[in-house]
């Protein structure tokens, strides 16, 4: 009885084991939190920062944004396809804007960013490792999100083709 019970424990860290965005590499580290307002509510959600400790790694820190956060854009999933949807039905800013319950400004941005996020978004997730469904695996649609939109902030490494010896 004692030996069924070692075997089929595993310990909660094996669960939820954090990898990586930028190289996969499992050796992380939890190295504090930061504020960010929910896109929806008044509310502030703690998201958690790590450290890779991977020497190969080219960065160093790390986030994994709660499900439906997209980086950098600071809205929801939800909003920006709502918000798209709106957009092919031909509403315009000001409708656009009291539907979403934000300012027109911010309703003219998502408007405009949704015109590029759609094509990009129905594109890859016939290709793309996450699939037709983002929030199953959404690590890997956020990076690959602000790979394509936000290209600058990831670290271009040299390429390996061309080295003589």
């Amino acid at each position: 009885m004692k030996e069924s019970i070692i075997r089929n424990q595993s310990s909660a860290k094996e669960k939820q084991q954090v990898r990586c965005c930028h190289c996969s590499s499992s050796l992380t580290i939890r190295n504090g939190t930061y504020p960010r307002n929910h896109p929806r509510d008044d509310t502030e959600i703690r998201v958690q920062r790590y450290l890779c400790k991977s020497p190969l790694c080219p960065w160093k820190s790390f986030s994994v944004l709660p499900e439906s956060m997209m980086p950098v854009v600071r809205q929801s999933f939800e909003t920006i396809c709502c918000c798209a949807a709106l957009v092919t039905t031909g509403m315009n800013q000001a409708q656009t804007a009291r539907f979403l319950g934000c300012t027109r400004g911010v309703a003219k941005r998502l408007r405009i960013f949704c015109q590029k996020f759609m094509p990009w978004f129905s594109r890859e997730k016939t290709v793309a490792e996450w699939g037709p469904d983002p929030p199953s695996f959404w690590p890997d649609f956020t990076r690959d999100f602000s790979q394509s939109f936000f290209p600058g902030r990831w670290v271009k490494l040299p390429s390996t083709q061309n080295i003589h010896c």
